[in-house]
């Protein structure tokens, strides 16, 4: 689907909106004159200011087209299995992550996503096994966030 950016434009208007509103009576225990909320509320007052723009602007288009339209991709129904395997990818990940590790998860994952792309078996493993072992060494050893190990658990350098 394709959406005018009038949609756009209303949705971070209505961001903008809980933004400000979340902010806006943010407790200042040091009763300095720019206190916590002031950030916040810059921020929400230029997405606001952008998402106008945006918004109004896509008004203006609806005047050349439809407010929704099906794009040319979504015609395809191989693109939109592609589309649809990453979402599934991150709910794979987050159902066996703890049981299979992320040595064995992320590149079977890796895998099945090249495949999807066109990415030929062999280099689509090579691919995913030294995309997974970057990762994995730049997260736990680079960063120290602990990964799941799963199986691999004995061999936990």
């Amino acid at each position: 689907m394709k959406f005018n950016d009038l949609f756009a434009g209303l949705i971070g208007l209505a961001f903008a909106a809980f933004v400000a509103t979340a902010s806006w009576n943010l407790p200042n225990p040091s009763e300095q004159p720019l206190g916590p909320s002031a950030f916040p509320l810059i921020l929400a007052g230029l997405l606001a200011l952008c998402a106008a723009i945006l918004a109004v602007n896509g008004a203006r288009a609806t005047e050349r087209g439809p407010l929704v339209t099906r794009a040319d991709w979504a015609r395809n129904g191989g693109a939109v299995l592609r589309l649809l395997l990453v979402p599934a990818a991150v709910v794979f990940y987050i159902a066996f992550a703890e049981t299979l590790g992320f040595l064995i998860a992320a590149p079977l994952i890796l895998v099945v996503l090249f495949l999807a792309g066109g990415v030929r078996p062999l280099q689509a493993i090579g691919l995913a096994l030294a995309a997974a072992f970057v990762i994995h060494s730049i997260f736990y050893l680079g960063l120290g966030v602990q990964l799941p190990w799963g199986p691999l658990e004995p061999i936990r350098w």
